[in-house]
Parts: C-alpha cells; sequence; structure tokens
C-alpha cells in the first residue's frame, strides 16, 4: 500500500494532513502514538471505510482486506456456536481447517461447541479474530486486537500472526505485543509519520518520554 500526501479531518478540522509512507507485502507494521492522533481513523481510511478530503492511497488491485476492530464484536451471531461462527466466515473452508482456527484461538475440542451469548469480552475478541484469519485475507487491519485477552490469549493470536503470509498494520500499546510481532514501527506525530528505525528500543524511549 502507499499513502501520498493523505488529509483527513471531521468538519474543518484535520485530524491528518499531508501524511505519506510505503508498506510493502510481509510488512507487520505497528503504527504508533497518542491517542486522538488519528491512529484507528487511518486503518479506516486504508481499508476504505472512510475517505480522505486530499489525497489517495494505492492498494494493490488483489488486496483482499481482513478489519478487526472492537466494534466488530457486536456483530457476532449469539444464538450460534464458535464454530459455527468461524466456519460461516468461511463456508467453502473444510472442517478440519476451522476445527484448527478454533485450536489455534484457544477453542480446541468441546469449547468450540460453547455458544457466542456466554462468552466474555476477550472470548469474543479470539472469535472475532479467528473468523478474520479464515478468510482470504492477504491484508489485515487490526485495531487493538490484544485489548481484553489474557496473556496465554495473546500467545496464541501473536504465534498466528507471525506465520500469516501477507501484510499486516496494527495498532497497539502492548509492548511485549509489539516487540515479538512488529518490523516496523511508525509513529503518527503531529499529522506526520516518524519511522523508529531503532525498532522496539526506540518505541521504549518514546513511550519514556510520554
Amino acid at each position: 500500500a502507499e499513502i501520498n500526501n493523505l488529509t483527513f479531518g471531521y468538519d474543518e478540522e484535520n485530524l491528518i494532513e499531508k501524511l505519506s509512507f510505503e508498506v510493502s507485502a510481509d510488512d507487520k507494521v505497528c503504527i504508533i502514538g497518542r491517542n486522538g492522533k488519528g491512529k484507528s481513523t487511518l486503518l479506516k481510511l486504508v481499508m476504505g471505510d472512510l475517505h480522505a478530503k486530499e489525497g489517495n492511497i494505492e492498494v494493490h488491485e488483489k488486496t483482499e482486506f481482513g478489519y478487526f476492530g472492537q466494534m466488530n464484536i457486536d456483530r457476532l451471531n449469539p444464538n450460534l456456536s464458535i464454530y459455527e461462527e468461524m466456519q460461516n466466515a468461511a463456508p467453502t473452508i473444510s472442517q478440519t481447517a476451522v476445527r484448527r482456527v478454533c485450536g489455534n484461538m484457544m477453542f480446541s475440542g468441546g469449547l468450540s461447541n460453547k455458544k457466542i451469548a456466554v462468552l466474555s469480552g476477550g472470548e469474543k475478541s479470539r472469535v472475532m479474530l479467528g473468523k478474520i484469519l479464515l478468510q482470504p485475507a492477504n491484508m489485515l487491519l487490526l485495531d487493538e486486537p490484544t485489548n481484553h485477552l489474557d496473556m496465554e490469549s495473546i500467545e496464541a493470536l501473536n504465534h498466528a500472526l507471525s506465520i500469516f503470509e501477507g501484510t499486516i498494520i496494527f495498532v497497539s500499546h502492548d509492548r511485549e505485543f509489539i516487540s515479538s510481532l512488529s518490523t516496523r514501527l511508525l509513529e503518527v506525530k503531529e499529522e506526520k509519520i516518524v519511522e523508529h528505525s531503532g525498532g522496539y528500543d526506540s518505541y521504549r524511549t518514546v513511550l519514556m518520554e510520554a
């Protein structure tokens, strides 16, 4: 994906102004920065849910997006089981493959038969993330994917994403998750993108100064 001179704002106030950067295939990019600086908005702009005032976003014609945000969880069907919800996301995928993803999201065996209605917020997040991994996406846009997850769940998610063969752009404040997954760190800072070439050590300095 290539972002060129992107400007976006609500009404007359700009949240993002003349923003430019590129993301290559297989990049696992973490977008960092203070709250309210447009990180989540940037993900929605890349996916096309929001439209820029100026500039443009170029993505390959064969790009298939997978998007995770906390609001997605509300779209889960409470009457279905975990397995049924995941199977519905990819009806052409074999039962074995769906069961494998259920296991990767820590719903192995009979746990996959639990109804969505009785799940905790963290469990619902894992179901939503599993659904995304089952779909034929080659670019994942993840907004705070580790929120409400315990350490074991985060490790399972990290493993699944580390072997994902595609591009990942994600927003997170989880230091260990960022350190273990990201290949690039981009900070939204005063409507501009600053790349931290020092990786996680550079990001840790940003946190200490925040």
